[in-house]
């Protein structure tokens, strides 16, 4: 039987609940960023064939399909593994995971995916779940790999980080306690925002793969688009080429 549904953690009513696999980006849609799908299979893989692997971070702009990449392998790789499941926890409720790991059993090695995720000013879930990421008698008797979206590389924002400077007894152990989350994924994988070249490339790439002829009228209306909206990302491409396809009648 198909493994065709992932788990979805959900805090208020402290349950897990199974949803499918539905609205999956086709990963062959996801333009310019082949090296990071790379390395994400690689990782996913080696985790399933009981090889080493790296918890990973996947951070940059908004939009970049980050999100979109750790949906499509492991809805890819569902297809031809039965030994996992892929919990999915809301950023909100990350200071659950221990709770999960103690009352719920996992036969299954677990991917743990969190998207968006980052912290705030006199957040301390960070200190939470830099513990559960080392591993604790919670979460000891499984075997998980964790994947992090988020926008700030070290998972907080620059003043965070500069308060340590100005408040901290030891300003080297507050900064380090912050940076040191980040450092617990042996992976980083960045996403940066794409030139206009890449940006028209992307939307000819739907054309392609929906049978669309790219011609000059929606290379303007794309240039046109990336002016009004004032940034180049795969997801601004993907709504272009929505509301191209609605003004144009045309069904995908």
């Amino acid at each position: 039987m198909k493994n065709t549904n992932l788990l979805c953690w959900n805090g208020s009513k402290k349950n897990l609940e199974e949803i499918p696999y539905n609205n999956v980006i086709d990963l062959k849609l996801l333009y310019g960023v082949d090296s990071q799908i790379t390395r994400i299979s690689q990782n996913t893989k080696n985790f399933l064939d009981d090889l080493t692997y790296n918890h990973a971070l996947l951070w940059g702009v908004r939009g970049s399909g980050k999100s979109s990449i750790i949906r499509g392998v492991v809805s890819k790789f569902s297809e031809k593994y039965k030994n996992f499941i892929t919990l999915e926890v809301n950023s909100e409720d990350i200071s659950d995971l221990p709770s999960i790991f103690l009352n719920f059993n996992f036969d299954k090695k677990v991917i743990i995916f969190i998207d968006d995720l980052s912290f705030e000013q006199n957040d301390r879930r960070y200190i939470q779940f830099k513990s559960f990421i080392e591993g604790s008698f919670y979460n000891s008797k499984s075997n998980f790999l964790i994947y992090v979206t988020t926008n700030r590389r070290h998972l907080m924002k620059r003043d965070m980080i500069d308060n340590e400077r100005s408040s901290a007894i030891s300003q080297d152990e507050g900064i380090e306690e912050k940076l040191s989350l980040s450092d617990r994924f042996g992976l980083w994988i960045s996403f940066h925002n794409l030139s206009k070249d890449d940006f028209l490339l992307i939307v000819k790439n739907y054309c392609q793969y929906y049978t669309i002829e790219f011609d000059d009228k929606i290379e303007d209306l794309a240039l046109k688009w990336i002016f009004a909206r004032g940034n180049r990302t795969g997801r601004s491409a993907f709504q272009f080429f929505k509301e191209y396809c609605s003004a144009n009648k045309i069904k995908i």
